[in-house]
């Protein structure tokens, strides 16, 4: 787990705020944004969380990691110090072209804690309930003249909604990331002080993969009655702390009359990297024909068989090697970027991701994402597009259009890694 050193002795070199008034920029929705699902092209991870505090404000808080940082020596001092601007712009939507808001700080640090280090810094959004907005981030690293971006959406529709709450870790800070490891300590904090309790609904299912993008069979029901459930105390607004064990996801809400709340996921320790040989094998399905597959997760020897199934494929061991690292490399990013309900790689998004590796170009709307494998407008190149679900649990669920088009370039990409 990261930690975050909160007393770190960062240099504060400048803080500007930017009333952006009515300014105006090009529709994000025509913006190719492929650059969030391509690592190489963001030298940091931005983690960002909204959290609303009342009707008309909502924070955003943006975890800054000095690790990602490049640290120069001051020629009169001898001091090592990475400096950097982030800031943000809010629309109402990604087909918006007026920025609402805006902000900026100049920042830095003069001692790096290693690789763990960092700080958090958080801006006030003037975010009117109901309503919802897009935000983008920007942190610029000023000795590096590099920027990484990322984008969050303020959900205010409602003030039963996930952003109502903030999660806690052990060590007293926000705990960015949706899911937890089995037996760690957490507490719930929610924009409400009257409450006096949280309903828990539980649930521990198997999820079944996503089907391949030709394949249209019926959508699976999601039976949304809980298999248990139960209630947490609530004093000023928080609850004390707790462990769940379970793998599985845990919805809090405030209210039983409404599906909307907060949820945790339970994933193996590890997540969202694949740490074992048992976790090796389950990726295979989207390109093992029935009888691999089934012979793969029979074997008590996981590892092994993983291996003899490369090998067999590949060759060589070197191209074996090769394969290894690109495929499972994919799982492990598609697990950062697309993990809702289920892990990353299960989804739909991450399915494509998985086989097809990352998009040339990607689209968003405020519902939507549009992927395109090749150039715009070439009917060579494969097109997919994702249809935001709504769903209670999570905001980064998403389903494919799909159409039996697909089925042969997808069969060609299958075989490609299969040779």
């Amino acid at each position: 787990m990261q930690r975050l050193n909160r007393y770190h002795r960062n240099l504060i070199l400048l803080i500007v705020l930017i009333s952006a008034g009515c300014a105006t920029t090009n529709k994000t929705s025509l913006n190719n944004l492929s650059f969030l699902y391509q690592p190489e092209l963001q030298f940091a991870t931005l983690d960002l969380k909204i959290h609303h505090i009342n009707d008309t404000i909502s924070d955003l808080f943006i975890r800054v990691n000095f690790s990602d940082l490049v640290y120069e020596k001051d020629p009169f001092s001898g001091i090592y110090r990475c400096s950097y601007r982030l800031s943000y712009k809010m629309w109402k939507s990604y087909e918006s072209p007026e920025i609402i808001s805006g902000s900026t700080l100049i920042s830095g640090d003069s001692i790096s804690y290693g690789k763990d280090a960092g700080t958090i810094h958080s801006f006030s959004l003037p975010a009117r309930y109901p309503g919802e907005y897009v935000v983008e981030v920007e942190l610029f690293d000023l000795n590096r003249k590099a920027p990484s971006k990322q984008f969050a959406t303020v959900w205010k529709s409602s003030m039963q909604g996930r952003q109502n709450f903030l999660v806690f870790n052990q060590y007293e800070q926000i705990l960015f990331r949706n899911y937890l490891y089995p037996g760690e300590r957490f507490r719930v904090v929610t924009d409400d002080q009257s409450l006096s309790r949280l309903f828990v609904s539980c649930y521990y299912r198997e999820f079944p993969l996503a089907r391949p993008p030709h394949v249209s069979d019926r959508e699976p029901v999601f039976e949304h009655q809980p298999d248990s459930m139960f209630e947490i105390p609530v004093s000023s607004g928080s609850t004390a702390w707790m462990e769940f064990g379970p793998e599985g996801f845990y919805h809090f809400r405030k209210d039983t009359t409404s599906r909307e709340g907060m949820t945790l996921f339970i994933f193996d320790e590890g997540f969202p990297e694949i740490y074992s040989a048992e976790q090796l094998r389950e990726p295979l399905r989207y390109i093992t024909t029935n009888k691999e597959y089934d012979t793969l997760m029979a074997s008590d020897q996981p590892k092994a068989a993983v291996d003899n199934f490369w090998l067999s494929k590949a060759g060589s061991e070197e191209r074996a090697k090769m394969l290894i690292q690109k495929y499972y490399g994919n799982v492990e990013e598609s697990n950062l970027y697309f993990t809702s309900y289920l892990e990353g790689w299960k989804t739909d998004r991450g399915l494509i991701y998985t086989v097809l590796g990352k998009p040339n170009y990607v689209y968003r709307s405020d519902n939507s994402e549009e992927w395109i494998y090749g150039e715009p407008e070439n009917r060579s190149s494969l097109q997919f597009t994702f249809v935001r679900v709504k769903n209670p649990f999570t905001d980064n669920d998403f389903m494919l259009l799909r159409s039996p088009t697909f089925k042969e370039p997808w069969n060609i990409t299958v075989q490609s890694w299969r040779r």
